[in-house]
């Protein structure tokens, strides 16, 4: 895995972002267990290989899954993706088509009425239970 394609790297470093931690301070949240240096080299993706162990300190200091950190490294797979996420995916990736796809994050109710206002607008049939 490329640093580019390294998702661990970039949710790693957001979560820190997020809550305005630096380095050290997960260093320190972690009771020390994962160091500040180990972790740049996590967050940077110079180092792709943590330990089951690592991940788990990470979670709980983080206060996110532990599943969610997993999948991330490549340890599990993820869940896999609903009818509804694949058929928004396909209206996203329509150039010509533009009403509503561009918010920020949307629930499962709203992304289902714009793929079914794209089916009615484009006539194609995205959405097996529509």
């Amino acid at each position: 895995m490329t640093k580019a394609t390294n998702p661990l790297a970039g949710t790693l470093r957001d979560l820190r972002k997020r809550r305005g931690w630096t380095l050290r301070d997960v260093e320190r949240a972690t009771d020390g267990y994962v160091s500040n240096v180990y972790l740049s080299q996590l967050e940077t993706g110079k180092r792709t290989d943590p330990g089951p162990r690592v991940l788990m300190a990470l979670a709980k200091a983080y206060g996110v899954s532990t599943q969610q950190l997993f999948e991330r490294a490549g340890y599990i797979d993820g869940p896999p993706e609903s009818n509804l996420e694949v058929a928004f995916r396909q209206v996203l990736a329509d150039p010509t088509f533009k009403f509503g796809t561009r918010a920020a994050s949307l629930d499962d109710g709203t992304k289902r009425f714009i793929v079914e206002l794209y089916e009615k607008a484009t006539s194609k049939r995205l959405l097996g239970d529509s």
